[in-house]
């Protein structure tokens, strides 16, 4: 009876060790790297996505928050005037707030004044 468990233990061992083996040469064949560059990649164009949409929701953010905080509007009241930024980013920034809607289409110039009741120079 030992005997018969022992010789089971060692075929068991054995198809273990095989097929570890096995596993570990098909990983190196060119088949196996291909493989695993190709996960590698799918793994980086992910994060890399992630992180881009963290970076602009971030940046989004802060834009909102500094033109808040400055008070800067322009004349025609398109805050993406003062940064000269496209069509689609004014278009991505009106469909994220809902009052910037005036002078959507037209290219308007900053006045650089943060209160009109303020003298722009102070001497």
């Amino acid at each position: 009876m030992r005997r018969l468990f022992w010789v089971a233990v060692g075929a068991a061992g054995a198809v273990v060790v095989a097929r570890r083996l096995e596993e570990t040469a098909r990983r190196y064949t060119p088949a196996g790297v291909a493989e695993r560059v190709e996960v590698a990649g799918e793994r980086t164009t992910q994060a890399m996505g992630n992180a881009l949409e963290r970076f602009r929701a971030a940046r989004a953010e802060r834009e909102q928050e500094l033109l808040t905080t400055l008070l800067v509007t322009p004349e025609d009241g398109d805050p993406h005037a003062v940064f000269g930024r496209g069509r689609r980013e004014r278009d991505a920034w009106e469909a994220a707030t809902p009052s910037s809607a005036a002078g959507a289409g037209r290219s308007a110039r900053p006045t650089g004044r943060v209160d009109d009741d303020e003298p722009l120079y102070d001497f």
